[in-house]
């Protein structure tokens, strides 16, 4: 089974029309401060297989001529799957023949349609469900309630804190055996709430800083944490939607939560998988016999797995912001 790092940009050179796909790809990057960030593992397949370790065996202690109880350790198996996710455009003759040529035009759709991909992908990663109505692949608010990442937070609804019980230091302590997370999926509201936080906590050592991504954009960080506001997405009705709004479940006598994730990415922690080999296929028609249209289409296979536990924690139950 094929395993490793591969970028989004270098899948699509497996693909057919590599022209096309890879102006594709780029839209779905431009428009994601999400997927490009993300580890890639392609796979062949249904579904990708990872063991992850069971319970460990026992030692003792034994005194002289005695012997050892044998006893063995387990690994148990389980399997990430991915969905097909893609669209066609088609276009019109009469808009070859009067409007503008077909290159052009097709070329716009398209871009339209990558964009709309990029957004519903980046639904997906925290809101899929994998059921077989949704024909997604599972996100990550369900792969936690399974036992895949760890969960902190106020069970009533609470303002953020720093140091406080369900706070924002004991979160990212949860990730134990990783160090510290890669980057923290939050909105706009409170990342100010942790600026303001940290700058009237601490004195003489400050833990907000600015520094550079991979991609050499700007981003503020807390403790050395990028701070990644990850904007909007798609959902199932193809409604724009925020992917971190204060509409979850509880608050006090409302929907008026929000969550702070975090996460480590790596082909061992939390990572994009890619079916196919990480293929992404793109391809065009001619004239259709069934009218006067052409048509395109291209689609890839998608998924997300956690491949250890404590490579995501979700940060749940935050009040909309108060500042003093």
């Amino acid at each position: 089974m094929p395993s490793g790092n591969v970028s989004l940009q270098e899948a699509v050179k497996h693909g057919d029309e590599q022209e096309l796909g890879t102006g594709l790809v780029e839209t779905i990057i431009h428009e994601n401060p999400l997927i490009a960030r993300m580890n890639w593992v392609p796979f062949e397949g249904e579904a990708m297989k990872h063991e992850a370790e069971g319970d460990l065996p026992n030692v003792q202690f034994r005194n002289v001529n005695e012997g050892y109880t044998a006893d063995w350790a387990g690994d148990t198996e389980h399997y990430w799957g991915v969905a097909i996710l893609g669209g066609e455009v088609k276009v019109d003759k009469f808009l070859e023949n009067v409007v503008a040529n077909r290159r052009s035009i097709m070329k716009r759709q398209l871009k339209k349609k990558a964009k709309s991909n990029s957004l519903r992908f980046q639904y997906e990663v925290l809101n899929g469900t994998g059921s077989i109505a949704s024909k997604g692949f599972k996100g990550l608010k369900n792969i936690v309630l399974e036992g895949f990442g760890q969960t902190t937070g106020s069970a009533v609804g609470a303002q953020l804190s720093l140091q406080d019980v369900n706070g924002l230091d004991e979160a990212i302590d949860l990730f134990e055996t990783t160090g510290k997370p890669d980057e923290m999926w939050i909105s706009r509201p409170l990342k100010r709430k942790i600026t303001d936080l940290a700058r009237r906590t601490y004195s003489g050592v400050s833990l907000i800083d600015t520094g550079t991504d991979v991609f050499g954009n700007k981003v503020t960080v807390y403790d050395d944490i990028p701070m990644v506001h990850l904007g909007r997405g798609m959902d199932s009705t193809g409604a724009i939607v925020d992917m971190l709004p204060f509409t979850e479940d509880p608050g006090d006598a409302g929907l008026d939560t929000a969550s702070i994730w975090f996460v480590k990415h790596g082909e061992d922690d939390f990572t994009g998988i890619a079916g196919k080999g990480g293929s992404f296929e793109a391809m065009t028609w001619g004239e259709l016999e069934s009218g006067p249209y052409f048509q395109a289409r291209f689609e890839w296979y998608p998924g997300v797995a956690v491949l250890n536990k404590y490579s995501v924690v979700r940060l749940k139950g935050i009040l909309t912001p108060t500042f003093v």
